[in-house]
Formats: C-alpha cells, structure tokens, sequence
C-alpha cells in the first residue's frame, strides 16, 4: 500500500518535538502519531502532506515521508491535488474535505476515506448552502465507504446537508485521561479568581468574548483573572485587553504542553469554552479535559455542544459571542458555592456521556483491512445502526 494522510497540522514538528523530549501539545497527539508511524513500517510506502505548514519535504527517521505547504496562500488546491497525485497513493485519507482532492481519489481508483474533525453550521447564505451541497454529493461519491467525522453532533451535521447516514460513522480519541483520577472541588474562599481557556487565539473562538466579561466581573467585584493558552493573533489580543483595561489581568502564555493544560484547568476556579457559533467545531477536547479536571465549565452554546453539554452537569451554558451572558453565568457560579460543588461533582457523568465506541485509530485500521472489513465494522457503528440512543 502506498498510503497518504492530507492534514491540517504538522506531523513533522510533532514526531520532532516527541524526540526531544517534548511532551504532547494536545489530547491524543502521540497515539495518532504513533499510529502514522507504525503504518510506515508495515506499508510500502506512508506520507503525510500538512496543509498549513511551512515549506518542507522529507522522509523522517520513523520512515513516514512529510512535506509542508501553506494551502490557500502560497499553493493552490489543484497544486495540492498535483502534488498527492505525485506520490502515487493507493489509499487516500483526507482528514478536511477538500472536495477537488476527494474527485480526484475517486476518479483516479484509489480508496478515499475522509476522516473529519469538522461542523457544517446552519446557514441561509445560498452560496454557503450550495457549498454544502457540494461537499455533500462529494463525500456521498459510490466510492466511499465510509465518511468519519469527530464527535456525535458533526456527524448529524454531515446527514443534515445530505450525506448518507448509513456512511457516516462517529468517532473520537482514545482518553488519556478520566474525571475519577482527581477528587471533586469545593470553591475556594478568598483570593483572586482564576480562569482559564485553552485554545486558538482568535475571534471566533471567542476570546474577545472573554475579555469583554472579564472586564465586567472586575467590574461586579471580583478580582478576576484569566489566563489564555494557545497561539494565534496575541499582540492584537493584548492591545484590546489594556484597551477595555483589563491588561494587567490578562494573561497570554502561548501554547503549553497538554500535561500542563490538565494542571493549569485544576488549579483553575473557572473553565470556559467560548466558541462563537461561526467557528466550525466538531466537539473540542478542552470540554473532555476540564470534565477531567473538575473544574466547572462556562461552554457557550455552540450548535456542536447541543446535547453533550448539558447545562446544570458540570457545566453552565451561556449565550454566544455574548459577554454580558458569560460574566452573568460565571457571576452566578461564583456567588453559589453549593452549585459550584455540584456542578465538580457531576464531571464524570458528563465524562461519560461524551464516550463513543469507535477510536478514531479503530476506524482507520478496519479502512486499511479491505472493503469487508469496512462495511461490516460501519454496519455496526455508522449512524443508520442503532448504536446511538436519543438522535434524532
């Protein structure tokens, strides 16, 4: 087999990063690495193009080839296709559903599987609609066996805008933590109070968001302080933060080890998870990994969090792109030490409701094993089997 995995993120710095020591920079980094790695041992041929990465092409010392491109600004999507076409794969997985390159696998013979992280928003902009439309006919092509997208709720996105659900197949990582290795919390008295939000750095994300209901809880009282985790546009978002005058309370300490994100959510009195409904999120780790923190979470209320965030368990839920809505929800939690406490202790339910049967590695591997293989195992777990109570 000759396989090739298009991507966002960069394979190369992770495997290089591992080899230094590092420590992994999200939830699950090293299993799907190892994974790719191990693929390279067995096949005659594995590659990994990353799509937003800096120029590169080479084979690294765990035998898997990489090159990098910056995808939409220096190399257009039919040089992508030009480019895949070049490694002469027999097994395609696309893990964004770039439709030319999905045509092209299926024109050309060789097995396509698109093995997504990603939502499709209700829209009523027709161009957006018929974009969907698009994709959709695309990923439904006779070709494709299966389509995987991460988490429950991407996946009725995907049947939404017309896509089989007998191909549509949940899945997710494997945990690398669990809410029962750490205690429930009680609130603390006295003190600054921390937040903390782990993520891209953008507006969409909702990080203005955050700021602007920081300002407003230091206006109501508390000497509230947030830290933010992750890279993206920092400079721009500390000159708004001295701008609305919350700058000595804002903190941007660029992206940290997943190890640390774990601690840095514990010692927290407040997680949030702030994400516009622009974003385009299939269900982000950060909600898995403050349940496992215990630590309550402020979750907006995201299309892509209906039904898995729940509000009450563990979590409160707050409009939107709104920051008079988040600093009201953290207001309440703040001043409710009993709801505080309930809302820790309730983590693990919550934890649980989130578990999916298929890892996204299990998905992968019965793809590999031949056609059988996949129609028997997406039988099992696609949308159209059962597997999945209370969708509708």
């Amino acid at each position: 087999m000759r396989i090739v995995f298009v991507q966002y993120g960069d394979y190369r710095f992770a495997v290089q990063n591992f080899a230094a020591g590092g420590e992994e920079t999200y939830s699950a980094q090293r299993y799907s690495v190892d994974i790719v790695a191990e693929l390279a041992k067995k096949h005659e041929h594995v590659s990994v193009v990353c799509v937003n990465a800096d120029p590169h092409d080479e084979t690294l010392a765990n035998g898997v080839h990489v090159q990098g491109l910056r995808l939409y600004d220096q190399v257009s999507v039919p040089e992508l296709v030009k480019g895949v076409a070049a490694l002469r794969p027999t097994h395609l997985i696309s893990r964004s559903p770039i439709r030319p390159l999905l045509r092209w696998g299926t024109g050309s013979g060789v097995r396509v599987l698109p093995l997504l992280a990603t939502s499709f928003p209700k829209v009523t902009r027709l161009a957006t609609r018929f974009r969907y439309w698009q994709t959709a006919r695309a990923l439904s092509d006779s070709a494709i066996q299966v389509v995987g997208n991460h988490a429950l709720n991407s996946c009725l996105d995907l049947r939404r805008i017309g896509v089989p659900p007998r191909k549509i197949v949940p899945w997710d990582w494997p945990p690398m933590a669990t809410p029962s290795q750490r205690a429930a919390k009680q609130r603390r008295s006295g003190g600054p109070v921390q937040l903390f939000y782990a993520g891209v750095i953008s507006d969409d994300k909702g990080v203005l968001d955050c700021l602007g209901a920081l300002k407003l809880l230091r206006e109501r009282g508390h000497d509230a302080r947030w830290d933010f985790a992750g890279a993206g546009d920092v400079p721009r978002f500390e000159t708004m933060a001295r701008e609305l005058g919350v700058g000595d309370a804002a903190r941007f300490i660029g992206r940290i080890p997943h190890k640390q994100v774990l601690e840095r959510m514990n010692q927290a009195d407040l997680c949030v998870v702030p994400s516009r409904h622009s974003y385009p999120e299939g269900l982000p780790m950060t909600i898995y990994d403050t349940y496992c923190s215990r630590t309550p979470l402020l979750a907006s209320d995201h299309p892509m969090f209906r039904g898995r965030v729940e509000d009450g368990v563990a979590a409160l839920v707050f409009r939107a792109a709104s920051p008079e809505s988040l600093a009201a929800r953290a207001d309440e939690l703040l001043r409710s030490p009993e709801l505080y406490a309930r809302l820790s202790a309730s983590s693990e339910a919550a934890w649980q409701k989130l578990q999916l049967p298929v890892r996204w590695g299990d998905l992968l591997g019965h793809w590999l094993d031949g056609d059988d293989a996949i129609r028997a195992f997406a039988s099992r777990f696609n949308l159209a089997s059962g597997s999945y109570p209370g969708i509708n």
